[in-house]
């Protein structure tokens, strides 16, 4: 069954003309269950739109767009520039205390001692009572007075890999930023704000599960992580299992390995099968040959 396996495979990946890609490197591949996004640079281009801004009746909408990304920078958001170009003039430069620093949220006091919050739902759940799809929240002295949606650029392709792959396993994503809600994103499970140390234990627990294939361009997770499959760009021999080397301009290649180790694995299935029903003829025919009635 193997020997019919590796010609169906070898037959295939000729067929797609995938230079570098060998049988050895997706045997198995059908068995794969769970499918892992590195969600940074594959899934999202790392940008943002500012989709809208509400702000408090009491205070411009100018300002909170200019606390906003004053607080954005000292927390270092991947918004603080889409919120730097909405201002659209020069930052005034203003002295600030942090006294709160997470990657859901930042705590300052400005210089004249009042209290300011930028951050996710979950940072400033405990004054603000509904969570919609706002993504992140302004608050002066605990009160709201500014929220903002973004619309993150997502990679068209990707999700269409993503929508492909839906089929063949279970879908995970993972983000060392905090989770902006998206319908076209088809997983099934998401770990949102977690640093490589964080995303290498999920991946491990997810493969001592089922196997699994991570899909990523984070160089720090493919030498750390337990995975089964490893589909990247990099050339690195020495990764551990089994590594499918492809450029990711060539995204949609991805659903067409597993399609065809899938198929593969079905043909010689059928193929064993057919075998088994000829040997099972043969002995119908010799017995009735050789076996007086």
């Amino acid at each position: 069954m193997n020997l019919i396996k590796k010609k169906k495979l070898n037959a295939s990946l000729k067929n797609l003309d995938l230079t570098g890609i060998i049988e050895q490197d997706i045997s198995g591949l059908e068995k794969v269950k769970t499918i892992i996004f590195s969600k940074k640079d594959i899934l999202s281009k790392g940008k943002h739109k500012l989709k809208n801004v509400e702000n408090r009746s009491t205070v411009s909408k100018k300002t909170v767009i200019e606390i906003a990304t004053q607080l954005a920078k000292l927390w270092e958001s991947p918004y603080a520039k889409t919120l730097n170009k909405k201002l659209n003039e020069p930052l005034e430069k203003k002295k600030f205390l942090v006294t709160k620093k997470t990657k859901q949220g930042i705590s300052v006091v400005d210089e004249a001692g009042k209290k300011l919050q930028l951050g996710n739902y979950s940072f400033v759940q405990e004054y603000v009572k509904t969570n919609d799809d706002t993504s992140l929240f302004l608050l002066k002295n605990n009160i709201l007075i500014g929220k903002f949606t973004f619309k993150e650029k997502l990679n068209k392709k990707a999700i269409k890999l993503a929508q492909a792959l839906n089929s063949y396993g279970n879908l995970v994503y993972l983000d060392s930023e905090f989770e902006n809600s998206n319908s076209m994103l088809p997983f099934d499970r998401a770990y949102v704000s977690m640093n490589n140390e964080e995303q290498k234990n999920i991946i491990s627990k997810l493969s001592a599960k089922a196997k699994t294939a991570l899909i990523t361009t984070n160089d720090n997770l493919t030498g750390i992580a337990d995975y089964d499959f490893l589909i990247s760009e990099s050339n690195n021999s020495e990764l551990s299992g089994n590594h499918i080397n492809i450029n990711f301009n060539n995204l949609l290649l991805i659903e067409k390995l597993f399609f065809i180790s899938k198929k593969a694995q079905i043909q010689s299935g059928y193929a064993l099968l057919f075998l088994v029903l000829i040997l099972i003829c043969i002995l119908i025919l010799l017995t009735v040959i050789f076996i007086p009635f």
